[in-house]
This record gives C-alpha cells, sequence and structure tokens, in this order.
C-alpha cells in the first residue's frame, strides 16, 4: 500500500512556485510592468533617472557634444552607409523650464590661419532660428516655425510633456535590441510619440515620434515628400552627474535611417543661464513661407541655392524655372515633357499649371526623374496623382516606388486624398521619347557613382546634366571635377556632338560645354 509521502513534493514544489509566482509579481509591480498605469510607469522611470534630483526642479542641462552627421537623403546606393558629411564639436544647453534649446556646432577649421565656422541654433516650442559666422562674418537666417516635436527627442523632455499629457496611454510591450521594453505614447500636437523603456534597467530606450516635414527650408524639402515620418532618438550609455542619470550617446534615426549620433561629455546641471547666452543675431526681414507647398515658382527654398533668375524659355518650346532646384518644361508636337520634379506636391501643382499656361492644350505626358536624391523628387506624388508617366533611372526606382507608396496622413497631399497606381518607367539604357521636334533621348550616366539619367534634347543643343554639373563654387565655379569626368565618359560614348552643346541641370541655367572642358583640364582631367 502507497503511503502519502511522495505526494508532499509536487505539494512542497506548488508552495514554492506560488511563492515564487507571488514574489516574482510583486518585482514586476515594482518594476513597472502589468498592473502599473501609464503615468505611474513614466512617474516611475522620472524617479529612476533622477537619482539624487527630481527631474521637475532641474531648471537647466548643460553638456559639451562630439556630433558626426550622415546624408541619407543623397547617395551612391540605397541604404548604408551612407555619406559621412562630418564632424563637429559642439555645446548644448537645455532651458527645461523655458522650453529653450541652444545648440552651437563648431566645425574643423577650412584653413589654419581662419577661426573655425561656427553655427548657433536655436528652439524653442514654437520657432527655429540660426547664425552662423565664418571667416568672422556673422549671417543670421529669418526665423522660422520650430521643427516638429523637436522636443519629443529628448529624454527628460519627453518624459516630462508625457505626464502631462492628456491621452496618455500604456501600449503593448515589444522587443527591442534584445530587450523587453515598455511602451507609453501619447499625442504631442499633431504628432504621435512613444517612449520606449527598458523592462530591466527601467530607464528609456528610445522615443519616437511620427512627424511631417513641411516648411519651405532645405532641411524639410529633403523629407517632406516622404509624408509621415518616423523621427527616433536611441539613448544609451548612462552615467550618473550631478545625482541625474544622463545617456552620453544619442543615435537620431529617420524612417529607420541613421543620420546623426552625439556624444555627450561634461554634464552639468542648473548653471545659470541668462538672455544673453540664447541671444541671436539680426535676422533679415524676409519672410520665408512656412511651408514648401506655398512656395511660388523660382521662390528660393531657405538655406538653399539661389540662382536668381527669372522663368526663361531657354530654347523655342523649352521653358527653364529656376529656383533652388531647377525643373525644365519641353514642348513636343504631342504633348509636354517636365524634366524633374523638386520641392513638393505643391509645387509640382504650379509647375503643371504653368505648363498648361504656356502650352494651352497640350497635355503633359511624362515626367523624368534626372536622379533619386530626396529634394530632388518631394514633387513626384503629384504626377502619380495625375496619372502622369515617371520615368527614372532603373536603379532609383525602388526609392520612387517609396516615395510614391509612403503614407501621408498627417498632411495629405492630392495622392493621399485619391490613391492612384503609379505609371513608371525605369529606364537602364538609351530611351527616345516622342519623335520630330524636340525628341528626348534618356541616357543613364553609366559611368556614374552616383546613379543618375541624362537628357539630350538633340534639335536644340540641350543636354540636361542631372546634377553632375554644379557651377556652385566660388564665382560660378563647377564643383566635383569627378562627376565632370564621368559625365564626359557617358555623352563621349552616345555619340553627343559637344562643340556647339549647352548644358542645363538641376542647379544650372544654359551653360556651354567648353566650360565643362575648361574645369576638367584645371582638375589634370
Amino acid at each position: 500500500m502507497r503511503t502519502s509521502k511522495p505526494l508532499l513534493l509536487p505539494l512542497a514544489m506548488m508552495l514554492a512556485a506560488i511563492v515564487s509566482l507571488e514574489a516574482s509579481t510583486a518585482n514586476a509591480a515594482a518594476n513597472g510592468v502589468p498592473g502599473m498605469t501609464a503615468r505611474e510607469l513614466v512617474a516611475h522611470t522620472i524617479a529612476t533617472i533622477g537619482e539624487k534630483q527630481d527631474l521637475h526642479g532641474i531648471k537647466s542641462m548643460q553638456a559639451s557634444a562630439q556630433i558626426v552627421s550622415y546624408d541619407v537623403v543623397e547617395s551612391d546606393h540605397l541604404g548604408p552607409p551612407f555619406f559621412l558629411t562630418g564632424s563637429t564639436h559642439a555645446s548644448v544647453t537645455d532651458d527645461l523650464q523655458g522650453a529653450r534649446r541652444l545648440l552651437v556646432e563648431t566645425s574643423p577649421a577650412g584653413a589654419p590661419d581662419k577661426p573655425a565656422p561656427t553655427t548657433r541654433t536655436l528652439f524653442t516650442r514654437d520657432s527655429q532660428q540660426v547664425e552662423t559666422t565664418s571667416d568672422g562674418k556673422l549671417k543670421a537666417a529669418p526665423p522660422m516655425t520650430a521643427p516638429p516635436s523637436w522636443e519629443t527627442q529628448n529624454p527628460f523632455r519627453a518624459l516630462l510633456l508625457a505626464e502631462n499629457a492628456s491621452d496618455l496611454k500604456r501600449e503593448p510591450d515589444t522587443v527591442r535590441h534584445e530587450s523587453t521594453q515598455h511602451v507609453v505614447a501619447f499625442h504631442n500636437g499633431p504628432y504621435q510619440v512613444r517612449i520606449f523603456i527598458d523592462a530591466l534597467t527601467e530607464l528609456p530606450t528610445a522615443t519616437e515620434a511620427t512627424v511631417a516635414f513641411r516648411r519651405a527650408v532645405s532641411s524639410d524639402i529633403a523629407w517632406n515628400g516622404w509624408g509621415d515620418v518616423v523621427e527616433r532618438a536611441e539613448y544609451m550609455n548612462w552615467e550618473l552627474s550631478n545625482g541625474v542619470r544622463y545617456p552620453l550617446q544619442w543615435d537620431m534615426y529617420r524612417n529607420d535611417a541613421l543620420f546623426r549620433s552625439f556624444a555627450y561629455a561634461d554634464v552639468r546641471l542648473d548653471a545659470p543661464l541668462t538672455d544673453d547666452h540664447f541671444a541671436m543675431g539680426t535676422p533679415p526681414s524676409i519672410a520665408l513661407p512656412p511651408y514648401a507647398d506655398e512656395l511660388a515658382l523660382g521662390q528660393p527654398v531657405g538655406g538653399a541655392p539661389n540662382p536668381k533668375r527669372a522663368t526663361e524659355e531657354i530654347a523655342p518650346g523649352i521653358v527653364q524655372i529656376p529656383n533652388s532646384w531647377y525643373t525644365t518644361l519641353v514642348r513636343q508636337d504631342d504633348g509636354v515633357v517636365i524634366i524633374d520634379a523638386p520641392i513638393s506636391a505643391g509645387y509640382s501643382a504650379r509647375v503643371l499649371a504653368e505648363a498648361a499656361r504656356r502650352f494651352p492644350g497640350l497635355p503633359v505626358k511624362a515626367v523624368i526623374t534626372s536622379t533619386g536624391y530626396y529634394w530632388h523628387i518631394a514633387g513626384v506624388r503629384e504626377y502619380a496623382a495625375k496619372g502622369i508617366p515617371i520615368y527614372m533611372r532603373d536603379r532609383n526606382e525602388p526609392i520612387i516606388r517609396q516615395v510614391v507608396a509612403a503614407p501621408h496622413t498627417i498632411a495629405p497631399d492630392d495622392l493621399a486624398r485619391a490613391p492612384k497606381r503609379p505609371i513608371l518607367r525605369p529606364i537602364s539604357e538609351r530611351t527616345v521619347i516622342g519623335t520630330g521636334s524636340h525628341a528626348i533621348v534618356l541616357l543613364p550616366v553609366r559611368h556614374g557613382e552616383q546613379p543618375m539619367l541624362m537628357t539630350w534634347i538633340g534639335d536644340a543643343n540641350l543636354l540636361h546634366t542631372a546634377e553632375m554639373v554644379q557651377p556652385l563654387g566660388p564665382n560660378g565655379s563647377l564643383l566635383f571635377p569627378e562627376a565632370l569626368y564621368e559625365l564626359k565618359q557617358t555623352a563621349q560614348e552616345a555619340g553627343i556632338a559637344t562643340d556647339q552643346l549647352r548644358m542645363i541641370g538641376m542647379h544650372m541655367s544654359p551653360t556651354p560645354w567648353s566650360t565643362l572642358e575648361e574645369t576638367l583640364r584645371a582638375a589634370g582631367g
């Protein structure tokens, strides 16, 4: 007959399991997992950061930083690695109670006897102002509206905003970097914000905001075509400084592409702040329109090249619209071809209206995107919305597809309001558009390191050079001899006669081919 002894072991194991479960549940509650509300979790995280100081009472934070930046909007190929655009030394002042941030960046000096160029950027809740000092000369830019949700890129500001948000809520846990993350979400103005809090360290690992870049400035033009952009800041390498835990590395991403990294040091709390510290130079009286969609034809973009030229007919039936990024209209017998779709969907709508005004009764039969750089294709969605075929270099097709498919819920455009399947024409070899007057030959720049598409209009002796030729150097000199060399090779292979040829491009009014040859000779090419 069996005794009851063997039952004691399972019973003991059950009791131990219950005790363990109760203990783990208590620990989980203490660590801000199930049972803790979003507000409790935010409060717990604020307390975790403020080891010896209450974050609410800190007036300011100051630190030095090294900043490394990457150019993710124009590259030799899709995806990383991207161009390294440079590194700067910076000082950062966060006025937590005054909702201000001053970022002062100093670039390496161009020559030993010249002072290092400096850029000061002041962010407030409503505005942004930039001033630069180069060669001892200070230049202040016109003030503009603040970049979208800039405060939530800072873990301290984001937490303080979250605790006061009326719609703060918890979202399901997720896993990032092999670790469980608790997630809280709220709106900062029109923008959805999320904060990710590590379940083990109880520290924020990232903030994330879905924003729309709409301002009429160069930095936003590059992104406005992408619509709803996910901007994420990731934090690591936490250090205790002055009684507060501070992440010494901040990595900034847009749509999962790393574009800037900050390495902080010398963190100081509550350093005395004066208005003089935040004072900026007197800005010019020029007022930019607030949004890229409001730019008039030919109206330059803030922080971008200004050719200071009017729209002109550069050959019979060929009209060039100069701007920070040019657009060209080409009249053919059966319709109009537009070369390049930069800036914004609203700007493209004005280009289409100009084509209809200049060439009444003729449809727009095609648009050519000569590169895949974000500025240059920011207006391509308007052509997709109108059912106009879009020609592009085959290597740039994935970028065009992504832009056309990008969600635009924050600032809907025509394509978002009435979705339409785009008509895409990837070009991998010599391709002709039209016959007769102003027939266009599309030629991939085969030797080009960066994927670009030339447009040759033989009967007008015009060669659209994409962005291969840029007269943006001192006194209008041509930049980047390597690109000029690659262009020359492609033109020679295509059999293009260059003795009477004029070049145009993304930044260029008609320029003799001989200018390219002279620049190459000076560069040893």
